[in-house]
């Protein structure tokens, strides 16, 4: 089922159940005059009919992001059935003359607020969450990228000829402060740069490996040390 055909099929539901509503209303109150509380109950119910179907027109779960979506799904599902509860008790205490007219609309005000409060925190709290999750997990991403190219290079760098002594002691340097970088606001560019450093001193070092003699390292090992050492200074 397309997305598109999934809403047709549940706006007809909820059409469906809307007209179920209405037919018990005529039904039920037919030739009987209303009074205030039955007026109130009925737009009561009417309500309640509406907030049970909040999260089939409000949830947007995808078999693609499930796992992220259903806690909030759960949380609304919470609160239908703890509003629903709660309605139908208020519903059964003034139909029964045990509170009074008013302090049932506020009662019914109260609860219908604080469902939406419930509503709030779960779709949109928990959206800002996973967003937060997502940026964490890019900043990660970079920084394990790093820790792995470092790893990778050094092993390059071990191999390298006695002449390139010099070199060999900044970069072996630069990736014992690399263990340590930790994620930070507003690095990521910095990593990205450093990610490029590793790989082009990577390719200078195979060169070296294949027999040539490239130019640019030494000023390659330095601004890894640099772009390190700038990168370290950012602290969470």
């Amino acid at each position: 089922m397309t997305k598109n055909q999934s809403l047709f099929f549940r706006v007809l539901l909820f059409l469906a159940g809307a007209g179920i509503v209405l037919l018990s209303f005529f039904l039920i109150t037919a030739g009987k005059e209303l009074t205030q509380i039955d007026m109130f109950i009925w737009v009561y119910i009417g309500i309640i009919y509406l907030v049970f179907w909040t999260p089939f027109f409000f949830s947007y779960i995808t078999i693609g992001n499930f796992s992220a979506k259903i806690p909030r799904i759960s949380l609304v599902w919470l609160g239908i059935v703890l509003y629903t509860a709660a309605s139908v008790v208020l519903i059964a205490l003034l139909a029964n003359n045990i509170i009074a007219f008013n302090a049932a609309v506020i009662a019914a005000a109260v609860l219908l607020f604080i469902f939406a409060l419930d509503v709030y925190f779960a779709f949109f709290t928990s959206e800002y969450v996973t967003n937060v999750a997502k940026e964490e997990k890019v900043k990660l991403q970079y920084i394990s990228e790093i820790k792995t190219r470092a790893q990778i290079v050094s092993l390059s760098v071990k191999n390298l000829p006695a002449r390139y002594e010099n070199e060999n002691k900044i970069l072996v340097s630069a990736f014992e402060e690399i263990k340590y970088i930790s994620p930070a606001p507003g690095g990521e560019d910095l990593e990205l740069k450093i990610i490029s450093a590793l790989n082009k001193i990577l390719e200078l070092c195979n060169a070296v490996s294949g027999g040539g003699a490239p130019s640019g390292l030494d000023s390659a090992a330095r601004e890894l040390q640099m772009l390190v050492k700038e990168r370290k200074l950012l602290r969470n």
